[in-house]
């Protein structure tokens, strides 16, 4: 099998050094017969992407858009040109184990047109941890009705092997102007079109949470899930009732994350389906995550 692992890139010389060296561990680590192809899309045009070692990474494609164009846009393009059979969304500044790839091509072969959802490490300033740590929580990666009531279940897609014919086409059409949310439309594309998630459990990736990462910045993300939303309705991608619903997620979680003890009862008795969902997900799946996020 051949895996296109495709990167934006913007202004991030920073962890050129580290990337490709964990690019190499990969490759290194496949079992015969597959292949790893990396893609470098820089989205920072003005600035020329110099690779370490000389010839040493030249097996590292690097793409080029013309202007800056975001996250979303730049993961199309690299999809385009991907001869990969499979591909993985990788940030700059996240982190693959050295096993990563040939593990979850493994998992790919036993489990043909699914997504493989790797276990991972969530890594913030002072503490790192294990994300899913429950049966419950692994369960909930491919259920479409947690990410309608609680949020998204997947941390990134660095963490997901996709098979590339599965990508839907409305993904690559309607590129998301807004940083931030382009991976919670794919998986709720992916789920809606019954797409099945396997969950394998080793922590085969390392999310570096910091007050630079898009996703760390609820404003953001909510405001890219806000324009998807539009979107989804406009093209009839999912039921009506389905967009309801995670717009009005949204708002709680808006709601919850700013308002007072008594505002945030008023939210939840306004709510009670929302409340109950995100209670039993707290207590099931032993995470932080419930009420203040939904992406």
């Amino acid at each position: 099998m051949k895996v296109s692992v495709i990167t934006p890139y913007y202004q991030g010389r920073e962890y050129l050094d580290r990337y490709c060296g964990m690019m190499e561990q990969n490759r290194s680590r496949l079992e015969p017969g597959d292949e790893l192809e990396v893609l470098l899309i820089n989205d920072s045009p003005w600035e020329k992407v110099v690779l370490p070692g000389g010839e040493r990474f030249s097996w590292i494609r690097i793409l080029e858009n013309e202007k800056n164009r975001g996250i979303h846009a730049s993961r199309v393009a690299g999809l385009a040109c991907a001869l990969g059979e499979s591909v993985l969304f990788l940030d700059q500044d996240d982190e693959l184990a050295p096993e990563a790839i040939r593990r979850m091509i493994g998992e790919a072969k036993s489990h043909p047109g699914s997504v493989i959802v790797s276990n991972a490490v969530l890594e913030q300033e002072k503490t790192k941890e294990l994300w899913y740590r429950t049966p419950y929580h692994k369960r909930q990666i491919g259920n479409l009705k947690t990410y309608l009531t609680v949020g998204i279940q997947i941390i990134s897609p660095g963490q997901c092997l996709i098979p590339k014919e599965r990508v839907p086409e409305l993904w690559t059409r309607r590129i998301c102007k807004k940083n931030g949310a382009d991976d919670y439309l794919l998986w709720l594309l992916l789920l809606q079109e019954k797409v099945p998630f396997v969950f394998l459990d080793a922590p085969l990736y390392i999310h570096k949470y910091t007050a630079k990462n898009l996703s760390a910045d609820t404003k953001v993300t909510d405001a890219s899930a806000y324009e998807f939303l539009d979107m989804l309705k406009e093209e009839q991608a999912m039921p009506e009732k389905s967009i309801r619903t995670l717009r009005r997620m949204l708002r709680y979680k808006d709601a919850f994350r700013n308002g007072s003890g008594a505002g945030k009862l008023r939210e939840s008795l306004k709510n009670p389906d929302l409340f109950a969902a995100n209670v039993i997900f707290k207590l099931r799946s032993r995470t932080p995550y419930g009420f203040n996020r939904g992406c």
